[in-house]
């Protein structure tokens, strides 16, 4: 709990915010690459739905999820660091194989794993090397609201879903 609480009251020095940007970069890369293999279809929503999208995005999956999986991390601990990673990662397909309310059958798909990977090891190394959960949070946000508002993943049943 005391990680937890440190990760939320830190902020990212501006080493860390450069770190973020650059491998928010690569994670908009790496959905590039899934968008030009037809992983991802360019399927925009309607403007007046993207508010809501952006405002229930930060909270879930971005702040939830950075929670659960990332701002518990130790410092100094990659064998820690590489099993959060992991369990993000398997916690996608899970939530198919489960019938969560959240799972979406592209959850499924190895191209969009391979999206979700990128962005679990972004997210992981920023918590890591600035200490702060923060820098993930808003990678994980940018990638879920292009997601959603702009690949087609507010189709499923007209839930807000999340990679």
């Amino acid at each position: 709990m005391r990680q937890t609480l440190a990760s939320l009251r830190r902020l990212p020095d501006i080493r860390a915010a450069l770190e973020a940007l650059v491998l928010f970069l690569l994670v908009l890369f790496a959905g590039a690459w899934a968008a030009s293999a037809g992983v991802l279809t360019f399927d925009p929503m309607p403007r007046g739905q993207m508010m809501g999208i952006w405002i229930s995005a930060f909270m879930t999956p971005a702040l939830l999820e950075e929670l659960a999986f990332r701002s518990w991390l130790p410092r100094g601990a990659p064998a820690v660091a590489i099993a959060s990673f992991v369990a993000f990662v398997l916690w996608h397909p899970l939530q198919v194989w489960l019938n969560l309310p959240f799972g979406h059958p592209e959850f499924l798909r190895p191209g969009f794993l391979m999206v979700v990977a990128c962005l679990g090891l972004a997210c992981t190394l920023t918590r890591v090397r600035s200490g702060s959960i923060w820098p993930g949070v808003v990678i994980h946000w940018g990638v879920v609201v292009a997601w959603l508002a702009i690949f087609g993943g507010h189709g499923a049943a007209g839930v807000v879903q999340a990679p």
